[in-house]
């Protein structure tokens, strides 16, 4: 993950002006609404995939700060909305912007973002990278959607789970490696290549995030950990748990998530037990595995999608930094 940060870091530091530059208003008390989103900061994950894949293929056009940008904005317009929802009050360790100026500041800032990122996408002329975008957004609404429906359910199962992780999150990182290649004018199946290493991707992130909100330390990924069970919420770790369990005969932690959930609440010591069950029952472990899986997944559509590139469009040092990546996500500390 350190080698991710310093390769993209010359052309994040660029763009970081810009982000809050596309978006100026003529109104300062928005302006300094959008000031304090983005320098709360953050790893930058998206436009950073966004360059490196562009790097990879040779794309230096027009585009590419302000595409970069649009995959930033997407994903910062989807938390704003997401705090709301949540009634969060930190963000990237920071107050966020409803417990400081209010839920309806911060969906109306939610949708000022998502129009510049249209804006932006508009001025490519590129059909396939618009309908990409929409498509993303449309999937990332719908997922929020249905993930509310399945709020303080026990019964999850691995397929509810995995459509959530791709509505929510996989689907950006597809898009986000995918679209340097409309860009470039790529080959149709070196486009969807390079989305199936994106979503992968996504999906490895995710898993990591989940595997972190049990095991993770509230300082270093700055925001509360153990928040998904108490916010209702079942994630990889705990349904790995639950099917270890089950393999076992054993029901002493499904009986506990069920009446956490059942109850609408989940209290400090009904939580402490039901972390020390999905570490000693292999939920961890397991949830691992999984990442490794989606990993040798997202290595595999990269190294296909390399062979279809002009040599001249490689960069050696790139291509392996983007074959590195899935492992070090994974195993991330925040």
């Amino acid at each position: 993950m350190q080698e991710f940060i310093t390769a993209t870091k010359p052309e994040l530091t660029a763009l970081e002006p810009l982000l809050v530059e596309y978006l100026l208003t003529p109104n300062e008390p928005t302006n300094d609404v959008l000031g304090h989103i983005f320098k709360a900061g953050g790893k930058r994950v998206r436009p950073g995939l966004f360059l490196l894949v562009s790097e990879l293929i040779g794309y230096n056009g027009n585009h590419k700060q302000p595409i970069a940008a649009v995959c930033e904005y997407i994903h910062t317009a989807s938390l704003l909305h997401d705090d709301v929802i949540d009634n969060s009050t930190l963000r990237r360790g920071k107050p966020t912007v409803n417990s400081i100026w209010g839920d309806e500041t911060a969906v109306l800032a939610g949708d000022l973002i998502y129009s510049a990122a249209c804006r932006l996408m508009v001025k490519t002329r590129s059909l396939d990278l618009i309908d990409t975008f929409a498509e993303c957004i449309r999937f990332m609404s719908e997922s929020e959607l249905f993930q509310l429906e399945l709020l303080w359910k026990s019964d999850l199962t691995q397929q509810q789970y995995e459509r959530v992780v791709r509505g929510k999150t996989a689907i950006l990182f597809e898009a986000s490696c995918k679209t340097p290649g409309f860009l470039a004018n790529l080959p149709e199946a070196a486009c969807q290549l390079l989305g199936d290493y994106g979503n992968h991707l996504g999906f490895v992130f995710q898993f990591a995030d989940d595997i972190l909100d049990y095991t993770g330390d509230a300082k270093q990924i700055g925001k509360s950990v153990s928040a998904d069970l108490r916010a209702g919420k079942i994630t990889l770790p705990v349904l790995c748990a639950l099917e270890n369990e089950r393999a076992k005969n054993e029901t002493l932690l499904s009986g506990l998530v069920a009446e956490a959930l059942h109850s609408g609440e989940c209290t400090d010591a009904t939580l402490e037990k039901i972390i020390a069950l999905v570490h000693s029952t292999g939920g961890i472990a397991s949830a691992i595995a999984q990442g490794k899986a989606r990993v040798t997944a997202a290595q595999s559509a990269l190294k296909k999608a390399a062979e279809m590139l002009p040599p001249t469009a490689q960069t050696l040092k790139t291509f392996e930094l983007l074959l590195a990546l899935p492992e070090s996500l994974l195993h991330r500390s925040h």
